[in-house]
């Protein structure tokens, strides 16, 4: 890490260390003198400190976005710091009218990851708010609305998303020499797993016990909806409605062909039976996941489409299993381009593990620094597919691992008597679980972006790698992909690393 970004890591750690004490002094005054009258003469930034500061006592705060510092109205992710660079590009050439309606929909796009964490943070109080919920969005509307270009300077230096790697466990860890031991490790797992992929569906079909799954509705026809047909801001992100979100989300849901042996190997409903219980699934309701994000790809913003299935555990194979643990996911995206034909479809596990890429015909494999030394570089354990078979993806996933086996091309017609319907949900949903107590709502995940008792015995190992809890379930915006290297999978540009559009003829 270079030496103003550790710099600037620091200075914002200890930023947020003392606005956080200042704060919990002020809260308990707050919550135990003021009335609601008194709160009301509160400015706004008092407001929505004072709201923030009781989520972090009350340990429910939303880690997939970090605080804007200074300005408790707003969230960032990693998407927040690219546009706000294109913003910044856009100032630099004096194109006035440009920047402005860039800073408007920059602006924008952080008050609405601040208003989607916000709502599941105030959902998941398990005592009233100090400030409403109303007061709080009126207020982070009127904030917000009162920036301007003008303010570009001093709050692009406030929007910093932090990576998810540790440096101070990569020196104490030795990590240049720790590293080698880790990439011999991942190679040997590659010759191992990834033969699969080489498979005819017939060798496949005959090699496990199959259940297949298809999204509900699967058997008709979904709606062609297209990028042109939704709105979208001055960046050219989509802003779909729920609906046109839950259409684009039906029509690329990929179905699952899942080898059991197990109630393990089943998906289901992660579920809270109360505040403080360990999280199970729920295998009477068979749900698939998904959410929209956005990558910069071929000098354009385009979507993508991401998906996720959760399985009750990863058993234990053996007497010492250091991947075996509580629950287990595996996460499929497909990148769109402005038509809505797919371009691109990743894929990692819950953990951030097993990152594997699926380009189409449509796109080169570029040259990327990675591939000249040990640190991990985009696998294509497939090659290169067609789009088609991206729009219309049957994944294979093997037992007890989860990992994935194979990416065909789904039948129209053969599967749909047998298929096991899934539900679709938004990925947000997990952010705020209603409790089979009655008690109210929480979130699968910790105040941290990790699932509680999803640790492995691999990260005893594996620390060295400066990944926190390697192995562990963990949010959206908190997976780190690669432990020998850096990569996230929500960075905005690390699909154009190893690929690109080839040049026109």
């Amino acid at each position: 890490m270079p030496d103003t970004m550790i710099a600037r890591c620091m200075h914002w750690r200890l930023g947020q260390v003392l606005v956080l004490c200042a704060l919990l002094l002020l809260v308990g005054c707050a919550t135990a003198r003021q009335t609601p009258d008194d709160i009301a003469t509160l400015s706004c930034i008092e407001k929505l400190q004072l709201a923030d500061i009781q989520v972090i006592g009350s340990d429910v705060r939303n880690a997939s976005v970090a605080k804007v510092e200074e300005y408790p109205f707003l969230r960032a992710n990693r998407n927040s710091v690219l546009m706000g660079q294109q913003v910044g590009a856009a100032l630099d050439q004096d194109d006035e009218v440009l920047a402005s309606e860039l800073f408007a929909d920059w602006v924008t796009q952080m008050r609405v990851l601040d208003r989607t964490a916000r709502a599941s943070e105030m959902r998941n109080l398990s005592v009233k708010p100090v400030v409403t919920v109303s007061e709080q969005e009126a207020c982070a509307n009127s904030l917000a609305g009162a920036l301007q270009t003008d303010d570009f300077a001093q709050l692009s230096d406030a929007v910093f998303v932090p990576d998810d790697y540790l440096d101070f466990q990569r020196v104490s860890g030795l990590y240049p020499v720790t590293a080698f031991p880790a990439y011999f490790g991942y190679e040997a797992w590659k010759r191992d797993n990834l033969q699969t992929f080489t498979l005819s569906e017939d060798d496949l079909q005959e090699s496990g016990d199959w259940l297949i799954y298809a999204p509900s509705g699967a058997g008709a026809k979904p709606a062609n909806i297209k990028a042109v047909n939704i709105s979208q801001d001055k960046f050219g992100r989509l802003l779909p409605t729920a609906s046109e979100l839950e259409a684009l989300a039906q029509q690329y849901a990929p179905k699952l062909r899942i080898d059991t042996r197990s109630d393990s190997d089943l998906i289901g409903l992660p579920a809270l039976q109360s505040r403080d219980a360990r999280s199970e699934v729920d295998l009477s309701t068979p749900v698939m996941f998904y959410r929209l994000s956005h990558t910069y790809f071929g000098g354009e913003w385009v979507p993508q489409i991401v998906y996720s299935v959760w399985f009750p555990e990863r058993p234990k194979v053996g007497f010492l299993d250091i991947l075996a643990g509580h629950l287990d996911a595996l996460i499929w995206r497909v990148t769109l381009n402005r038509d809505g034909v797919p371009i691109m479809a990743d894929s990692i596990h819950g953990c951030g593990c097993y990152h594997m890429f699926f380009p189409t015909n449509g796109v080169k494999r570029l040259h990327a620094p990675e591939d000249d030394d040990i640190r991990e570089t985009a696998e294509t354990p497939a090659g290169f597919l067609e789009s088609e078979t991206l729009a219309r993806p049957v994944l294979w996933i093997d037992d007890t691992s989860h990992y994935l086996l194979a990416v065909t091309q789904a039948d129209t017609q053969g599967e749909r008597s047998s298929a096991i319907p899934v539900v679709l949900q938004p990925e947000q949903h997990l952010t705020s679980l209603p409790l089979a107590d009655g008690t109210g709502y929480a979130s699968l995940y910790d105040k941290d972006g990790f699932i509680p008792g999803t640790d492995r015995l691999e990260r005893f190992i594996l620390w060295p790698m400066g990944i926190a809890r390697p192995g562990a379930m963990r949010q959206w915006g908190r997976h780190a992909t690669a432990f020998v290297g850096r990569r996230h999978f929500d960075d905005p540009v690390m699909l154009g690393r190893y690929f690109g559009f080839p040049a026109p003829d």
